[in-house]
């Protein structure tokens, strides 16, 4: 990435050009338990020193909530339905993540992980975010199944029904 940068930074768009570079999980995120958490922590570099303080942060988040905080930290003003929250606008405690196998749903909350599985079977677990071992909890939070839930089925019914098209507008001003 550094290479890349360098190369950039003698091209003319250089000083007006926000680099966003992030990865999605491993092909192989399958582990010992459901949903390997281990798996999914994954890299997010937001690059534009002309615009954005450089800073580290280590804080929770989902793919979904990189481009609300890349346009926060840009300070747009803007109408969306993202699924994503803007993570400095968000206060300490909501962050929430979304780890995911082709038929196992992840949802993500402190140290609790909700995973919904195939014949609505659901499952909470502590996870090692180190090892992605996951050991279950020995009293299921009802309000985070819900959470989970409503997230994924939320997301499914605005795609199914096509609310997603133009997902900035209100219906009644899409072009």
């Amino acid at each position: 990435m550094a290479e890349f940068i360098k190369q950039a930074s003698s091209e003319p768009y250089f000083n007006d050009t926000v680099f966003v570079i992030t990865a999605d999980h491993c092909a192989s995120s399958a582990g010992r338990s459901s949903v390997p958490v281990n798996r999914y922590h994954i890299p997010l570099w937001i690059y534009a020193p002309k615009y954005i303080q450089s800073q580290r942060v280590d804080r929770l988040m989902s793919q979904i909530d990189i481009a609300p905080t890349l346009l926060g930290l840009l300070n747009f003003s803007y109408r969306s339905r993202f699924f994503g929250y803007d993570l400095f606008a968000l206060e300490p405690g909501r962050e929430r993540a979304f780890p995911s196998t082709y038929e196992n749903l992840g949802y993500l909350k402190g140290d609790r992980l909700t995973v919904l599985s195939p014949k609505q079977k659901v499952e909470q677990l502590h996870p090692d975010v180190d090892t992605g071992d996951a050991t279950p909890v020995a009293h299921i939070e009802e309000n985070e199944v819900r959470q989970a839930i409503a997230a994924y089925q939320t997301a499914s019914f605005m795609f199914k029904q096509g609310r997603m098209k133009n997902a900035a507008y209100p219906a009644s001003e899409q072009p």
